[in-house]
């Protein structure tokens, strides 16, 4: 008789994986999130499918490609019928249990996806007096309404002890360690602007070597006005907001631990995607795939596997993960789903991963290229930014192709932090041209999967991705009936 697990997914929002301590980051204490790699796997080279919050999240739920579920900004929701992980194993029987921002399942449908469930999405904390600037960071009030990350462990932690005697699935979405940067005491002063050192991508990026949407979103979110001082502080809170999630992510795994369930739980960390941070002269995120963006820490924590404490190396894609989960979970996984289960190569201690990676995002309105005299934002909304693009890495190399903007090619064994771009320089047209194939076929093969399985009567040719959904206007309806 097969073991029945428990899965718990922890997902901050906007974290970066290269400020981790596992991911080499020593100066950030994050011993909880470093323990459970030292407990699973670590995945070196993950990329989400989106730059962007919901698509990332829908991309993942359902092991879809963005340009299959067509989600390709902020504001669309999905349908509870799409096959998708939580209902996969909900019709096994687990428990599910949700606590923080949903961005992704149609609102109005949210109790069919989740036994328990506290939704809370705060945007850019728009509503706090000291977010005036997007690169703002401040002490945020301990007793202050933006601050759920303690609230939403205490929640998660309730689920499980509840549910312990079930086979459960909890999922948090930490708001944390996403803008405005700031975070409550003793995180607000535990690393010191003043030992903060800028990297080269924060200070020596040039302007004109890349897509005009950038120079129009520095220019709207008033990048002039950050000082270097300024910048130090939002990265010392953004610091601070991370070890915030990870003494919280400790309080779990300590509970999963002493209620003696540790060896039927696996635990998957991730982050939807990165952010800025300073990157380029810009702060949040918008429809670009720079490392700092796209490239995010995926962890997978399962006591006692033979790939305990590995360090995978290969290309790895956000959509790999929920086949992953299913197949530990010993869950038949939904024939709609394109991603590649992870667990045979991990048992055989093959880590090579993917040949390539395919990433995408924008649309819902083209591309500001003349900035807006008297226009100000404190975070990437319409009208810059949004407008769509996609990119393929392969090997150690990345293409980004925007519909209404320049391209950027970049080698990033020479140029890791993307600063040199190559798109149209002379002498890498060869390469320029080899890559742009390879992005068309990966594009193309979204469309080609294996029809295996489609005549299965669970899983109908005319479940789609609709309907859509403005989830802002929903979520202020629904804030109001309660």
């Amino acid at each position: 008789m097969k073991k029945t697990y428990n899965l718990i997914i922890l997902v901050p929002d906007q974290m970066r994986a290269d400020y981790l301590g596992c991911y080499g980051k020593k100066e950030i204490r994050t011993p909880n999130i470093d323990a459970l790699a030292n407990e699973g796997v670590r995945f070196e080279n993950a990329y989400c499918a989106a730059p962007l919050c919901g698509p990332s999240r829908c991309s993942f739920a359902t092991s879809t490609y963005v340009s299959e579920h067509n989600h390709w900004n902020y504001w669309s929701t999905i349908s509870p019928d799409v096959p998708n992980i939580v209902t996969s194993v909900k019709k096994q029987g687990y428990k599910t249990g949700m606590f923080g921002k949903n961005h992704l399942f149609t609102y109005s449908r949210l109790d069919e996806v989740w036994d328990d469930l506290n939704e809370i999405c705060l945007g850019n904390y728009d509503g706090h007096p000291k977010y005036t600037h997007s690169f703002s960071s401040f002490t945020l009030e301990k007793d202050h309404p933006y601050n759920i990350t303690e609230q939403l462990t205490t929640e998660g932690i309730d689920f499980i002890e509840r549910n312990q005697e079930s086979p459960f699935l909890l999922w948090i979405n930490y708001q944390d360690p996403h803008p405005a940067y700031c975070c409550p005491a003793p995180y607000d002063s535990m690393y010191d602007p003043e030992t903060i050192s800028l990297t080269e991508s924060q200070t020596a990026f040039d302007r004109n070597q890349q897509p005009v949407r950038n120079e129009t979103f520095r220019i709207h979110s008033e990048m002039d006005q950050c000082t270097e001082d300024d910048l130090k502080r939002a990265v010392a809170h953004y610091m601070g907001q991370i070890t915030y999630v990870d003494d919280n992510i400790g309080r779990i795994v300590k509970r999963v631990n002493e209620l003696g369930i540790r060896d039927r739980t696996i635990i998957l960390f991730f982050s939807d995607h990165g952010e800025f941070l300073g990157d380029y002269g810009m702060v949040h995120k918008n429809p670009t795939f720079y490392d700092c963006l796209s490239r995010i820490p995926v962890i997978l924590s399962y006591v006692g596997k033979s790939w305990q404490g590995v360090s995978y190396p290969g290309l790895v894609e956000q959509v790999d993960l929920a086949p992953t989960l299913l197949e530990l979970l010993n869950i038949p996984i939904p024939p709609t789903m394109v991603g590649k289960s992870l667990v045979e190569g991990l048992e055989k201690g093959d880590y090579s991963g993917k040949e390539s990676i395919l990433c995408e995002a924008g649309g819902g309105g083209p591309t500001c290229k003349e900035p807006i005299v008297g226009y100000r934002q404190t975070a990437p909304h319409e009208p810059t930014s949004l407008g769509p693009g996609v990119m393929i890495r392969y090997k150690h190399f990345k293409l980004s192709i925007y519909a209404d903007d320049s391209g950027e090619l970049y080698d990033l064994n020479k140029d890791p932090f993307e600063l040199k771009n190559l798109y149209n320089k002379e002498g890498y047209e060869k390469l320029q041209a080899e890559m742009t194939t390879r992005l068309v076929k990966r594009i193309l093969s979204v469309k080609v999967r294996d029809t295996n399985g489609w005549d299965y009567p669970e899983y109908p040719h005319d479940v789609r991705f609709e309907p859509l959904e403005y989830c802002g206007e929903v979520l202020k309806d629904i804030r109001k009936s309660k």
